[in-house]
């Protein structure tokens, strides 16, 4: 990961506003967090008049760790990247990710039987807890944010180029607000549009209801995706 961020590294002649349009859009390639995405999903599904605060409390919790992680890497220097590095760098995980993903895959399409379904509906969640968004939202971001190369190639920028602190802060802020932007908009989609927004959210209920187990299935090819997705940008990086 460090070979790859130095080699990509640009020179230290380039001006603020070069390095302001290079976090801009290492921040869009970060916005697709499969994570963060699935999770406003299954909110804005099950607990839609709770949205805000659950969801809220779920992007605090995963932002804030990469908040934290973003101001340590930047005072910490290339010492705590390589510890990010060996963590990510572990085949074992990785492939544990993308393994255990391609089975969820294959579990989504299988037939189960009548007392597998039975099974199945009785642990289905038909509420969340703020304790559980934010233990959920712990646990999104320690899978995650080994696989942030975007994210730590452009602290590491701001770095190479001698940002002062202060800016500095301010621009990890706004990267940190950029890869939670689809949630947010949806938050304020379901506050100013909440009724009309709500009677589609219904529809598609209603048609899960009529067939719980296709449902549920189809949400574990969803997360096996997810997880797939995350051993992949492992092994990539």
């Amino acid at each position: 990961m460090i070979e790859t961020i130095e080699a990509m590294m640009p020179s230290s002649l380039i001006d603020i506003s070069t390095a302001l349009i290079i976090i801009s859009i290492c921040a869009l390639v970060d916005i697709l967090s499969p994570g963060v995405l699935a999770v406003t999903a299954y909110l804005l599904l099950i607990q839609p008049n709770q949205l805000s605060s659950r969801l809220l409390v779920f992007l605090s919790i995963t932002q804030l760790g990469y908040f934290v992680m973003g101001l340590l890497l930047y005072f910490g220097g290339e010492s705590l990247l390589t510890k990010i590095e060996q963590l990510s760098e572990i085949d074992f995980i990785n492939w544990f990710y993308i393994l255990f993903g391609m089975v969820l895959v294959l579990i989504s399409f299988s037939k189960p039987k009548d007392t597998t379904k039975k099974r199945l509906i009785s642990i289905i969640p038909t509420n969340t807890t703020i304790k559980g968004m934010i233990i959920l939202g712990s646990i999104v971001f320690l899978i995650e944010f080994v696989t942030a190369l975007p994210y730590f190639y452009s602290i590491l920028l701001m770095d190479h180029l001698a940002i002062e602190p202060t800016p500095s802060i301010l621009i990890i802020t706004g990267y940190n607000l950029v890869m939670v932007l689809p949630s947010l908009l949806l938050l304020g989609v379901n506050i100013v549009l909440k009724d009309k927004l709500h009677q589609f959210l219904n529809k598609i209920r209603s048609k899960l209801n009529e067939a719980p187990i296709s449902s549920l299935l189809v949400a574990i090819g969803v997360v096996g995706a997810v997880f797939f997705n995350i051993g992949l940008r492992g092994i990539l990086n």
